[in-house]
Order: structure tokens, then sequence, then C-alpha cells
């Protein structure tokens, strides 16, 4: 005969004990992943703010036809290496994320600005290396094609950002 304990059966004091501890590891592992989600989803975060300010303030600056050479190269210099690191983070970001849907994004968005910042470094290049018979036209083409990766990166950034 089976003991009893507290009117029940020792088989399922053991039983409740299990499922308890069950539920304790599921809801700590919820948990985690969560706190996991919720830090990836911050780290992108930092990253569109900073695509978001790639495409507003420094492309605008850069493609400014007003700007002098000397500062046109500075402005420049100055903002590669953030474009550069950004375009880093983005691809280690979705190597980490939570969600197979998750690493797409800053896939995408890294390749916006990837795409972007070449069009721009070609068009600083036209803009700064001396001019030549029919250069006027490559620089205004240059700036279509300047716009047209903006557009694309601003397509990326509302996507992903709402």
């Amino acid at each position: 005969m089976t003991p009893l304990y507290a009117g029940m059966p020792l088989w399922s004091w053991i039983a409740a004990g299990f499922a308890v501890v069950v539920l304790l590891v599921l809801v700590f592992s919820v948990a985690a992943a969560s706190r996991k989600r919720s830090r990836w989803d911050h780290a992108f975060d930092i990253r569109m703010a900073d695509a978001r300010w790639f495409a507003d303030s420094l492309t605008l600056a850069v493609a400014d036809r007003t700007k002098g050479t000397p500062e046109l190269v500075r402005t420049w210099t100055d903002g590669v290496p953030r474009m550069s690191t950004l375009s880093q983070q983005l691809f280690e970001l979705s190597t980490v994320a939570p969600t197979d849907k998750r690493a797409i994004q800053p896939r995408y968005v890294a390749n916006a600005v990837d795409s972007l910042r070449q069009a721009l470094d070609a068009d600083v290049r036209l803009r700064t290396q001396g001019f030549a018979p029919g250069q006027d036209s490559l620089i205004a083409e240059s700036a279509m094609v300047v716009s047209s990766r903006r557009r694309d990166l601003d397509d990326v950034l509302a996507r992903y950002h709402g």
C-alpha cells in the first residue's frame, strides 16, 4: 500500500514537485530569452538611429554642392569611419539575433548603408579630383545615384523601424 501524506499518495507529491520545477525552468527560460531580445532590440534601435543620421545628416552634408573641396573632404573623412563601424555592427547584430526574422533586418540595413556609402565615396572622388571635359554630367549623374541610394536606405529604415 502507498503511504499517504496530507491525504495524497507520495507519487502525486513527487509529480507535483516535478511539475513545479519544470514550470520554474520554463519561466526562467522565457525571462532570459525576453531579456536577450530586449538587449538586441535596444542595440538595433541604436544602429537604426545611426543609419538615420547617415541618411539625413551626413549624406545631405556631403551631397551639398555648395561646399568647397576642403570642407567636403573633411566632412566625408570624418563620417566614413562611423559608417564603416555602423556596417560592421549591423552585420554582427545579424549573427546574434534571437530569431531568423530579426537576423535579416540588420543585414538589409547594412547593405543599404554600404550602398549609399559607396555612392557617396564615388561622388566625393568625382567632385574633388579635378575636372575634365564631360565631368559635369558625371557629377550630375552621381548626384542622382546618391539620391536614389538615400531613398533606398530611407525605405529600409521605414520598413524595419516603422
